[in-house]
């Protein structure tokens, strides 16, 4: 029978199993250094004046390390989070520490009490040797213990090493017993394994640390691909877990959205795109639906706030989530693509992003492509209704570039569409010709090589 052991339990094994390790080869190598130079015969006096200064030298360093450790902690939750402090708490390189020097500290008390049977004028300890050099040798180890011990500590201040030991408490069960109601956005803070994560991204918003901001979604993000790919997920738990992950992201998007940080805004359309994909290649629907709409509602936010990079990212990572969609026949999250792509892209015409409603036209044109690639005709009216909307809107922001473009696609994809109702031509081999034209259309615009890849 197989044992499966704790995180915390394991991390307290690796951590022993090292300290262990390293006393050991500490003791041997003094011990024979010991040998070698003698020093294994001492004076009774000798002996007592350095086990007291010992003593005294390993009490005031573990004061030390206690102190500035308490202030390192402090520190580190008024900087990310006060959920920090629990990460600390549960690193046992603190408290190993603690119990070495405790070790070596009432060890050495206990031989100085022994030491007091000893007979100086004999200038013997008698048998005693043996532990005044184990005493010293608790002592040596107990500074040499500091090394790891500061690296480690150095190691815990950087964010990504808090984030990394957050994130491992990001798992299906802790998600669903932070989401137990069936509300929007209502989450239990207190069991909610993300939030201690999505207040360092948010503080990192404030003082435009990108990285911290790319390490914290990122965790979640690789978290939650771990949950969806590797877990039995059952329907009616998919959209609470896709819920939670996505009302901290959706929040944290448009919050980026609203600070007008465009670099902070594509990260959270990066790593939501990134779980829609997985949700849309796992074949949950529901989830990719929900994911689909967080997604246009974090896009629609950065067009509003004029961030065209952002707005161009989000185009492209629908146009993304539509192939796959498509590919995994998936036709209700590919139209809902299309939905939210025109919601975008009127949005960002009226705030006059040039290029992002291009942008925005063209992915239209390239899942209705796929679409009729795949012999989904029968969502092609869906698809030339968003471009010729899209175009409307355009013509009158003056984007005539990008109007110009929906209108002539759309009538491409009307004609495909009629194809489809009347039944009287060869199916295949109309539907051969309007790809090409798709192809002419999109080749003429001189965005082929842009698009190729998609």
């Amino acid at each position: 029978m197989q044992i499966k052991l704790s995180k915390d339990t394991c991390l307290w094994l690796r951590r022993l199993t090292r300290y262990s390790s390293l006393g050991a080869a500490v003791i041997i190598i003094l011990h024979i250094i010991f040998s070698y130079l003698g020093f294994l015969h001492t004076d009774v006096d000798s002996a007592r004046y350095m086990l007291s200064a010992l003593v005294q030298g390993e009490a005031a360093i573990v004061a030390l390390v206690v102190t500035l450790s308490l202030v390192a902690v402090q520190l580190a939750a008024s900087s990310y989070s006060a959920r920090v402090i629990e990460v600390f708490r549960r690193t046992p390189d603190l408290w190993i520490l603690m119990g070495i020097y405790g070790v070596a500290i009432f060890y050495g008390l206990g031989v100085l009490k022994m030491i007091e049977r000893a007979n100086p004028q004999v200038n013997s300890l008698s048998n005693l040797e043996g532990q005044v050099a184990f005493s010293y040798y608790l002592g040596v180890f107990a500074f040499v213990a500091m090394v790891p011990y500061i690296w480690k500590t150095l190691e815990m201040l950087k964010p990504s090493t808090v984030i990394n030991m957050l994130a491992e408490g990001i798992t299906k069960e802790s998600i669903l017993s932070a989401n137990a109601s069936d509300r929007w956005g209502e989450i239990n803070v207190e069991k909610d394994p993300t939030q201690p994560i999505i207040d360092i991204v948010r503080i990192a918003l404030m003082k435009y640390d990108i990285e911290t901001i790319r390490d914290g979604l990122g965790a979640v993000r690789k978290h939650a691909e771990y949950i969806l790919r590797n877990e039995n997920i059952e329907k009616n738990e998919e959209e609470k877990i896709l819920q939670h992950l996505f009302v901290h992201l959706l929040r944290f998007g448009e919050l980026s959205a609203s600070k007008y940080n465009d670099e902070s805004t594509w990260i959270a359309i990066d790593n939501m795109t990134k779980i829609g994909i997985v949700t849309v290649e796992q074949k949950l629907e529901g989830a990719a639906f929900f994911a689909t709409v967080s997604l246009m509602r974090v896009g629609g936010s950065a067009a509003k706030h004029k961030l065209e990079g952002a707005t161009i990212g989000v185009a492209k990572s629908f146009r993304d989530i539509g192939k796959t969609a498509i590919e995994q026949r998936l036709e209700i999250v590919a139209m809902e693509t299309v939905s939210s792509l025109k919601l975008i892209g009127e949005v960002a015409a009226k705030q006059k992003l040039k290029v992002a409603t291009e942008e925005i036209v063209i992915s239209i044109i390239r899942i209705g492509r796929v679409l009729t690639e795949y012999k989904l005709v029968s969502e092609i009216p869906d698809v030339s209704l968003s471009l010729k909307e899209m175009g409307k809107v355009a013509a009158e922001n003056d984007h005539i570039k990008a109007a110009d473009v929906a209108q002539q696609a759309a009538e491409v994809f009307e004609r495909i569409g009629e194809s489809e109702i009347r039944k009287t031509e060869d199916t295949t081999s109309y539907t051969e010709v309007y790809l090409k034209k798709i192809d002419e259309l999109l080749s003429r615009l001189d965005v082929m090589m842009n698009l190729k890849n998609v």
